[in-house]
């Protein structure tokens, strides 16, 4: 075999550094494209809480963070009908021109919505998802309690 000349080893070294960089680009790409998944995702409450007294229902959620939220989804019932005591979707911060009976209050990342009247059950299944402003829903938050 002869010497290998300039010319070709520097066609060869060229073809690697342009593959490298595709390969990097590449990668790039995939790591945009999932983050864009994940974040994609309203955030999930982090506690919630339902209280009745005197057939009155209070639930209270923590959130992790006050922003980018535009609904919150909340359904009561019990295992076998998760909806068949209370089911209602809030619009963030909206404090007037809610159904009668219903209210929302919010103090930094603490939001209690009151519920009305409640239907009086043994024990209440509880979900509750939050929706960003993209039009994504969270996982749903579930809790069951008496």
């Amino acid at each position: 075999m002869g010497p290998i000349k300039f010319n070709s080893l520097f066609r060869i070294h060229s073809v690697t550094i342009s593959f490298a960089l595709k390969k990097r680009k590449l990668n790039f790409l995939i790591v945009i494209f999932i983050f864009n998944i994940i974040s994609a995702k309203a955030q999930t409450p982090l506690d919630a809480n339902l209280s009745i007294n005197n057939n009155t229902g209070i639930f209270s959620l923590v959130i992790p963070d006050s922003t980018n939220i535009s609904e919150i989804e909340l359904q009561i019932g019990s295992n076998e009908n998760p909806t068949e005591v209370f089911e209602h979707i809030f619009i963030y911060d909206q404090t007037s021109g809610l159904p009668n009976g219903l209210s929302f209050s919010r103090s930094g990342v603490t939001i209690n919505l009151g519920l009305g009247t409640i239907t009086p059950l043994n024990i209440y299944h509880v979900k509750t998802r939050l929706k960003n402003g993209s039009g994504d829903w969270s996982d749903w938050y579930e809790f069951v309690g008496n």
